[in-house]
């Protein structure tokens, strides 16, 4: 082969070995750590995932961040939360445009500004409804936040999806009720995801 070849092949080399460790990097990235951990069940327990975490900012403005109704929630991929907020009401979350339904239950509980209870089932698993409970506890200088996401039926697909999607969505609403920005982590995986959920199988149906 010509020596100009090899140098044309060598360069396509170094770029494809640049790229593949960019590429690696933004996957490590994406997949390890954030602000917020979730922890685990024990491996012989009921499966559950608990996330605690304290936030910079008064449990009116937290509460109001969960359960802000018709907007656009940037902490999680954009997604629009309709519910009728009452004990035995409906909620669901839908695409920005309002066209897909990714998930929705029952509100079991509802204490403003304190606590909610809530069944949950993502509407792209066939899984059987967990549950999910919210507490807010006002500490100095902030608020104290307990996630408690339980109920499943065995390690499912929720479980598993969840056990990584609840730590990025509260380090992601901690982020912006504390500074007023997203961190690039969240940033980058509502670029990549949001496009695939307005993708889903599942319609939304008109909210009444």
């Amino acid at each position: 082969m010509p020596a100009r070849g090899r140098r044309l092949l060598a360069r396509l080399g170094w770029v494809v070995a640049a790229l593949a460790a960019a590429a690696g990097l933004v996957l490590l990235f994406l997949t390890t750590g954030t602000a917020v951990e979730c922890a685990e069940s024990a491996p012989r327990a009921a499966p559950a995932l608990r996330c605690e975490l304290d936030v910079a900012a008064p449990a009116a403005a937290v509460w109001e961040s969960f359960t802000r109704t018709e907007t656009p929630q940037p902490h999680y991929f954009d997604a629009v939360l309709q519910a009728e907020m009452r004990p035995g009401g409906r909620w669901r979350f839908v695409t920005d445009d309002r066209s897909r339904l990714l998930a929705g239950g029952e509100i079991l509980e509802l204490e403003a500004p304190r606590r909610f209870v809530q069944t949950f089932a993502a509407a792209d698993l066939d899984d059987p409804p967990s549950r999910i409970s919210v507490e807010l506890t006002p500490i100095p200088g902030g608020t104290r936040v307990l996630l408690v996401h339980d109920g499943f039926a065995g390690r499912t697909a929720t479980y598993r999806r969840f056990r990584r999607a609840h730590p990025l969505a509260l380090s992601a609403l901690k982020s912006l009720l504390e500074t007023g920005r997203l961190p690039l982590r969240a940033r980058l995986y509502t670029a990549i995801f949001k496009p695939g959920m307005k993708l889903a199988t599942v319609r939304a149906e008109p909210w009444e």
